[in-house]
């Protein structure tokens, strides 16, 4: 059964496992949560995205779920990246960790730079729920 939200929200799904992306894809869909869901493979890919909302080309997201280990730039350079960026709105974005990685060291890090919801691999309709209080 569809959660019913006020507002369907812009998804951006981060990660470089094309199975996760489109697994994830389907649970959020499945759940009612958005309709549009984008994806990067890296977070230069997300970045280059982001880029696109400053020139009006795209949607800004309202949630981004973010891998860690990606080739290119990993999550926590995206996250390095994205703090420095000059963007309208960024601050109502809501960025979810979703990781295999359960090192303390990488949960103590995403909580250094401002992220609250830290999701194990593979995400469940359960943990999205807690993760956006729904």
């Amino acid at each position: 059964m569809p959660i019913l939200t006020p507002m369907k929200k812009n998804v951006l799904l981060v990660d470089d496992d094309h199975i996760f992306n489109y697994l994830n894809e389907r649970i959020i869909q499945k759940m009612g949560i958005s309709d549009e869901i984008h994806s990067a493979r890296n977070g230069q890919e997300a970045l280059d995205l982001l880029n696109q909302y400053l020139s009006g080309t795209t949607a800004l997201p309202d949630i981004i779920f973010l891998d860690l280990n990606m080739p290119v730039m990993d999550g926590f350079a995206f996250l390095e990246a994205f703090k420095r960026m000059n963007m309208p709105g960024k601050e109502k974005i809501s960025i979810i960790i979703v990781t295999s990685s359960q090192d303390p060291k990488d949960i103590a890090r995403a909580k250094e730079l401002g992220i609250d919801h830290y999701l194990t691999k593979p995400i469940t309709e359960e943990s999205i729920k807690k993760a956006l209080s729904i």
